[in-house]
């Protein structure tokens, strides 16, 4: 009998084996089906631009999963059907069964205790970076997280020592002397680590190449690992405190999008309503970053999300007549991604943007973060879109008291 086609079913064991090559084979072209379908359109549809990892890197991890479940649908297809037939067959039906179900239990035990280990003490509530890494963060209910205020800490990076010294509210600030003072005119920055400046010492960040240039006072509410909407929902807390706030300055790019996509954490909709965190199988976490799968519907939600939290942080500067400016640095060349996010959040809102080209070499080696050569390109583009806005801004008659 030719391997390939169904066995006559001559006996119970045989017709078993005829019910299971017919499910095996329907299983296995279910996955090539879906495989193939998952095309260049499809991975454009469910994969979003990543600073941390470039288009090409993706379209390898996209194409290498395609490949792997083609094969196993082969494999399905082809030598497991013949493997489980001549045991079935042979009356071996319930050995397979009993070995199928041993398989079944070690691997959904793995899981389990995969899971239970990403819930312990070290894993629990912050990453385990967030309460690791300088500068470092604590829990808070509203925000996710926050800079863990009234400190300082360093570390060694590329052979240079970074200090971090954060005031009492949380601020990154330059001297530990010299805390943030609601009372002066102010040019307010928020974001994540590239507007905190990680890596980088104060005076070669954004907020403090703009403090150096126009004498105005920096505050820095950047938090490392910020989303959009937490970074709205910090400015929201701290801008009321600020006497004489001059502008606004927020980052946004698109290749730190797939943060506005997460729930496991205090969260905004798009109607800017706050949300706690959802619980959530950390597993799911993992095989996210594995696979880089959204559905279209979470992107939709994330984008129009996006766009009012940013539309939201321009109203509250002008409320308080500061100019607003929101600040995209992309590295060259920019996306197709990108430039689609880009559109949608910003261009279709009408928001204020200023776009930054950095060159790629701009990295910090074995980081990915700007470097002080692309924070030095990203200040004078923020000092040149706040000029445009506000010729009067930097006055030496208004210069902080």
């Amino acid at each position: 009998m030719p391997a390939g086609s169904a066995p006559r079913a001559t006996t119970s064991g045989g017709r078993r084996a005829v019910a299971l090559e017919f499910v095996l084979i329907a299983a296995g072209a279910a996955l090539i089906t879906l495989a193939i379908a998952a095309d260049q359109s499809w991975f454009d549809r469910h994969s979003l631009p990543h600073m941390f990892l470039s288009h090409q890197r993706q379209l390898i991890c996209w194409q290498s999963e395609r490949a792997a479940a083609i094969l196993l649908g082969l494999a399905v297809i082809w030598p497991i059907r013949h493997w489980l037939h001549e045991r079935i067959v042979a009356g071996r039906g319930g050995e397979v069964a009993i070995q199928a179900v041993l398989m079944a239990f070690a691997i959904l035990s793995s899981l389990i205790v995969c899971e239970f280990a990403l819930g312990t003490a070290g894993w629990r509530g912050i990453d385990r970076w967030a309460a690791t890494e300088e500068p470092l963060r604590r829990a808070d209910p509203h925000l996710g997280w926050a800079n863990l205020p009234g400190r300082g800490g360093w570390e060694d990076f590329g052979g240079r020592r970074i200090l971090y010294y954060l005031d009492g509210a949380g601020h990154r600030i330059e001297d530990p002397a010299r805390p943030v003072d609601p009372r002066r005119r102010s040019i307010l920055f928020t974001g994540e680590s590239i507007m905190l400046g990680f890596r980088l010492n104060w005076r070669e960040t954004v907020a403090g190449r703009l403090e150096q240039a126009t004498g105005l006072q920096s505050a820095n509410l950047a938090v490392n690992g910020f989303s959009t909407d937490q970074s709205l929902m910090l400015l929201s807390e701290e801008l009321p405190q600020f006497e004489r706030p001059a502008a606004v300055v927020a980052l946004f790019t698109p290749g730190l999008m797939e943060r506005n996509l997460d729930d496991d954490r205090p969260h905004l909709d798009a109607m800017l309503g706050w949300h706690q965190a959802k619980p959530s199988w950390r597993l799911t976490r993992v095989l996210k970053n594995i696979t880089l799968y959204h559905r279209a519907g979470a992107i939709d939600d994330g984008i129009a999300m996006t766009r009012a939290a940013l539309a939201e942080t321009v109203r509250q500067a002008r409320a308080r007549h500061a100019a607003a400016l929101i600040l995209v640095p992309v590295f060259t060349p920019e996306q197709p991604g990108e430039r689609m996010i880009r559109q949608r959040v910003l261009d279709d809102a009408g928001l204020p943007y200023m776009q930054v080209s950095l060159d790629p070499r701009w990295r910090l080696a074995g980081d990915g973060h700007p470097d002080a050569r692309a924070n030095r390109a990203m200040a004078a583009a923020v000092l040149a879109g706040l000029r445009r806005q506000r010729p009067d801004l930097f006055d030496p008659s208004s210069a902080p008291r």
